[in-house]
C-alpha cells in the first residue's frame, strides 16, 4: 500500500455531488487525469479507461476520470465528453471541481502531478491510479500495452479479494 486517499466531494459529468465516501467506498476503482480540451495524450488515456471498463464488466470495479482542467470542465463539458467516448456513467464518473479542490485530491490524495495551462496543454500525470476497495492507492500504471494488461488483472484481483470478504 502506497498512500490511504482521504474523502473527497467533487462534482460528476451530471451535475450532481460525488462523495467518494458513498460512491467508492467498498470498490476497488481506477482513476485518470483528463481534460476536454487536450490536444495530446488524453483522448487516448480516456479511450484506455473505456477498454479497460468494457473489459471488466462483470467485476465490481469502478472508474473515475478527473478534469486537471476545472475551470472549462464544467458538469455540461464533462457530460458531452463522456457521451463522445461512449462512457459507462454507471461504472464511470468523470469529476470536476474548484481548482484548489482538485489539486488537493490529484496532488495530496492520489499523488499525480497537476500542472498550469501553457500553450494550450496542461501538464498532468498520464499514469492510472488503482486503489483498493479500502481507499489505499495500490499501484500506479504506465499508459502502455502491458502495463494495462497488468492493471486490469490487477484491479480484478482486488475486486474478487474485496467481494470475498
Amino acid at each position: 500500500m502506497l498512500t490511504q486517499v482521504p474523502n473527497f466531494s467533487l462534482t460528476r459529468e451530471s451535475g450532481e455531488t460525488f462523495s467518494s465516501a458513498e460512491s467508492l467506498r467498498g470498490h476497488v476503482w481506477i482513476a485518470n487525469f483528463i481534460f476536454t480540451t487536450c490536444p495530446s495524450i488524453c483522448p487516448t488515456l480516456t479511450s484506455q479507461m473505456g477498454n479497460l471498463e468494457r473489459r471488466t464488466r462483470g467485476s465490481d470495479v469502478r472508474f473515475v476520470s478527473f478534469s486537471v482542467d476545472p475551470e472549462t470542465d464544467t458538469p455540461e463539458v464533462l457530460s458531452r465528453y463522456a457521451r463522445a467516448h461512449d462512457a459507462n456513467l454507471e461504472r464511470w464518473a468523470f469529476l470536476t471541481g474548484d481548482a484548489p479542490e482538485m489539486r488537493s485530491v490529484i496532488e495530496e490524495g492520489l499523488r499525480m502531478r497537476m500542472g498550469e495551462r501553457a500553450d494550450g496543454d496542461i501538464l498532468h500525470g498520464a499514469h492510472f491510479v488503482l486503489v483498493d476497495a479500502s481507499g489505499h492507492v495500490r499501484g500506479f500504471y504506465r499508459n502502455e500495452g502491458p502495463e494495462q494488461e497488468r492493471l486490469e488483472q490487477d484491479a480484478r484481483r482486488l475486486s474478487e479479494n474485496a467481494s470475498a470478504n
